[in-house]
């Protein structure tokens, strides 16, 4: 009886270490991709917005989409140790504008645009929103929130106007 185990063993053996190899092959020759592009950069609302804005603004503002807070927010250092401006970096760095409106000529940030849908409505995004708001009144950068459902055309004249009356002397307008 053992002289027949042993060779069985031995088969068993053999055939794991095949259907292992085989397993390794396909593997190994099978690309596997971490990325890939998404459909589009915007949501239906976003672009919705967007369009409005660029059509009220196009001529005075340039009108950017998901900017990345820190591309327009300095971490300042002074007054700061290494691992609180770190941290305050850390903070930001993530994050990003649904729309900054920036002066046409110079870039300069005039506005901020967040568009809120229902998820504002949790906890942690109303907590986000009133970092969000504090971050942009110290760095005197005006914030819009506009509701999702909002009626985007009206909104977009509303804020042109609101450009209008609120810049700054010096600015080009």
């Amino acid at each position: 009886m053992l002289v027949y185990l042993i060779p069985a063993i031995i088969a068993l053996g053999i055939v794991f270490f095949l259907i292992l190899i085989r397993q390794f092959i396909q593997h190994a020759s099978r690309e596997i991709k971490a990325y890939r592009k998404r459909d589009r950069v915007m949501n239906m609302s976003e672009q919705a917005l967007f369009i409005n804005l660029e059509q009220q603004l196009h001529e005075k503002f340039l009108v950017l989409s998901k900017v990345r807070i820190e591309d327009f927010v300095d971490t300042v250092h002074e007054g700061f140790d290494e691992k609180e401006v770190w941290g305050n970096r850390n903070r930001i760095k993530s994050r990003h504008v649904d729309f900054l409106i920036c002066d046409l000529v110079t870039t300069k940030p005039i506005l901020a645009i967040e568009l809120d849908g229902n998820s504002h409505n949790r906890l942690d995004r109303r907590k986000r929103d009133d970092f969000i708001n504090k971050l942009y009144s110290d760095i005197e950068l005006r914030v819009e929130h506009i509701p999702v459902g909002s009626n985007f055309e009206n909104e977009a004249v509303r804020i042109k106007n609101s450009l209008v009356t609120h810049t700054p002397p010096g600015s080009i307008l």
